[in-house]
Order: C-alpha cells, then structure tokens, then sequence
C-alpha cells in the first residue's frame, strides 16, 4: 500500500542551460487531490501553471493523463527525469514538461517507490 502526502509537496525545478546561458531553476509544487488503487490526482503548479493530472497504472506500465490539456504519455518510473520529460515535452512546452517530470520525482521521492 503507498502512502501519499498530505497537502502540498514544494520541489527545485531545474533546467540544463542551453550553451552560453545560465541553468535555469524554479519552484514546483505537486498536491495529490485523490487517490485509489493504482492511481493518484494531482495538482501540478510551477512558473505560472496549474496543471491537473492523473497517473496512473496499464497493462504496459504506467501513464499520465493531463485532460485540461488534451495531452497524455506513457511514464518511466516516477523518478525517470530524462524519459518523462522527454516523453512530455512532445506534447506540451518544455517548463511545463520539466515542472511535471519533477513534480513526478517528488512524489517517487516522498512515498519511496518508482511505480503505482
């Protein structure tokens, strides 16, 4: 059984500068809305977004649901930076890809686990 948080969960959002620029960091917070067998709600806010998302698991692994968006993907393990956010970023901007991928390794960070 996974324990998930309560309230919201603040995380570091970086991203790898581009040659000749600086890195570029912000803050992120994941709040989990819902939960059940799996799968979780959460809330996703970071630079200026509010993102609503369900993850949640399939019989090929995990995947993630973003319907205010109209957009969703099949996940790594929660952890997966470099796959999640690639996997995002084909349907999304980019900083909202990365705050997503962090908030996912938040919650992988706080319950312990990499999978539903």
């Amino acid at each position: 059984m996974m324990t998930w948080p309560e309230g919201r969960m603040e995380f570091v959002c970086t991203e790898p500068a581009e040659e000749g620029k600086r890195e570029e960091r912000w803050l992120g917070e994941v709040k989990v809305r819902s939960y059940g067998p799996g799968m979780a709600e959460l809330i996703i806010y970071g630079r200026d977004s509010c993102i609503n998302a369900v993850i949640g698991k399939y019989m090929s692994g995990q995947y993630i649901c973003m319907p205010d968006i109209d957009t969703g993907c099949p996940l790594s393990r929660l952890s997966d930076l470099f796959w999640n956010k690639e996997r995002l970023s084909a349907n999304m901007n980019e900083t909202d890809a990365v705050t997503v991928a962090h908030a996912l390794r938040a919650l992988s960070g706080y319950t312990g686990k990499d999978w539903l």
